[in-house]
């Protein structure tokens, strides 16, 4: 009996033999390593990924900086959020002779600024690491207002 040959699909293989690369090209590794993906993980999420990332949700850029040891930490407040904060019962404060009493030796406050509106007398006590601005100053004094510096 005759043996019948039949025609067989060639492998892709067989049609490069011959060529370099073989399809792959020369610059990205020869469909080797991360580099035919562009790179492995999320390398490259800045730059010719970022589109993609953006689209998936990711939001791109810095979170700031490390501290690496000890830092203080300071908090400023304007004038007049102060007293509107101790008018809502929000920070401790008290009445004293028709005026705001407003300790900040208690609150973490390290510097009073001169935004927003005085309209009533406060009296201010000060701690120590407690700084105040001229403008503030200028304010209370104006609507017959007290600043004491504590010891």
């Amino acid at each position: 009996m005759p043996r019948i040959k039949l025609k067989r699909k060639g492998r892709k293989t067989q049609k490069l033999r011959g060529k370099r690369y073989h399809g792959y090209g020369q610059v990205s590794g020869g469909h080797r390593k991360g580099g035919q993906r562009g790179g492995r993980g999320r390398a490259g999420i800045k730059d010719h990924m970022r589109h993609k990332f953006l689209m998936e949700g990711y939001e791109i850029g810095s979170r700031g900086f490390t501290h690496h040891g000890p830092y203080r930490l300071r908090f400023s407040i304007n004038v007049g959020k102060l007293i509107e904060l101790a008018e809502q019962n929000k920070i401790e404060s008290h009445e004293e002779n028709g005026k705001l009493v407003i300790d900040t030796t208690k609150l973490m406050i390290t510097k009073i600024l001169g935004g927003g509106k005085v309209l009533r007398p406060v009296k201010i006590i000060l701690g120590s690491n407690t700084a105040i601005t001229d403008k503030a100053k200028e304010k209370i004094m104006k609507a017959r207002g007290e600043i004491i510096k504590a010891s």
